[in-house]
């Protein structure tokens, strides 16, 4: 048994190590909220952070596949203003033109880094412009309007139940099905060894794209929960996420240059991100050293991570 337990761990250090600051950092978050793990605080901190979590998601498929995505944030502000303006002729309706929209937009991302072969960071910081004026068009200023029942349930709880922390299970286990598809493992092979992935049969260029289109999805539904939360859209509200999603995927193990991590750190790094921002609220600093004291804490943690995964593989 301790030798399983022992190989369990081993495989599974990322998750351990994030899970073991999730609860240090939830040990000092409840001396400033002594609610924070009532029903009510989980729904309210979960409508909070999952936007952040579905976007950390989309960067680290993107990640995986051995790409980078810099125009998460203007396809993400994208698919909340096509949902907030459109939701008012039926949130289905307008639920799936945002997820079109954003799945679109990744498509024809991973179409120009897999058959122009044009480096995934230039593409997607000159597609995070493109999608951002196309986003300004379709909602010039602040606005739509997000049906109240549907914004009251989110950020409420609906029946006793939190239904982003639903949502959070959900997609999970959708992911953990699509891991073990012929799609899953094709994402890990291209993104570790592409031209071992080519000379073993796999397409390359289509699973490119398709992770790209995935993370699209993944984006559009972060869209789609900020829309729900605030009850309305903003063309301009998608910038932090862009580094926000990256800073979870790397804290959670993603490499860089694809093939290695698992979607449940990210979820991990994404609520560890959301927390901290949180706490720095409460200590009452100034915006400006908040910034400081989030950016200085992600470098420590990730050079730390860093380290510890450089001396396992030495």
């Amino acid at each position: 048994m301790p030798d399983r337990l022992t190989g369990a761990l081993r495989g599974n250090v990322d998750v351990a190590g994030l899970g073991a600051l999730l609860v240090v950092l939830l040990a000092v978050y409840s001396h400033y909220d002594s609610e924070v793990f009532t029903p009510a605080s989980i729904t309210i901190l979960s409508a909070q952070f999952l936007p952040l979590i579905l976007a950390a998601m989309g960067q680290s498929t993107v990640m995986l596949a051995g790409g980078i995505d810099l125009s998460l944030g203007s396809v993400l502000a994208l698919a909340m203003a096509v949902f907030a303006v459109r939701a008012e002729d039926g949130v289905v309706l307008a639920a799936v033109l945002a997820l079109l929209a954003a799945a679109a937009t990744g498509a024809a991302n991973g179409v120009l880094v897999a058959y122009a072969g044009l480096p995934p960071i230039i593409v997607t910081l000159a597609a995070s412009f493109l999608w951002g004026g196309v986003t300004l068009v379709v909602l010039p200023q602040p606005g739509g309007s997000v049906p109240s029942g549907l914004v009251k349930a989110y950020n409420n709880g609906w029946n006793g139940i939190a239904l982003p922390a639903l949502a959070i299970v959900l997609v999970l286990v959708l992911w953990k099905v699509v891991r073990t598809t012929r799609f899953g493992l094709s994402l890990y092979a291209v993104g570790g060894n592409e031209h071992g992935a080519y000379a073993s049969g796999i397409a390359t260029r289509k699973v490119k794209i398709s992770a790209y289109a995935l993370a699209g999805v993944f984006i559009g539904l972060a869209g789609i929960g900020l829309a729900v939360q605030t009850g309305s859209g903003d063309a301009t509200i998608g910038a932090p996420y862009t580094l926000n999603s990256i800073a979870a995927s790397v804290l959670a193990g993603v490499s860089f240059f694809g093939g290695v991590g698992q979607m449940r750190a990210t979820v991990l790094a994404a609520l560890l991100i959301g927390l901290l921002t949180n706490l720095l609220l409460f200590t009452g600093l100034s915006p400006f050293y908040q910034l400081i004291m989030q950016g200085a804490v992600l470098i420590v943690a990730i050079a730390v991570k860093t380290f510890a995964t450089r001396e396992r593989t030495d």
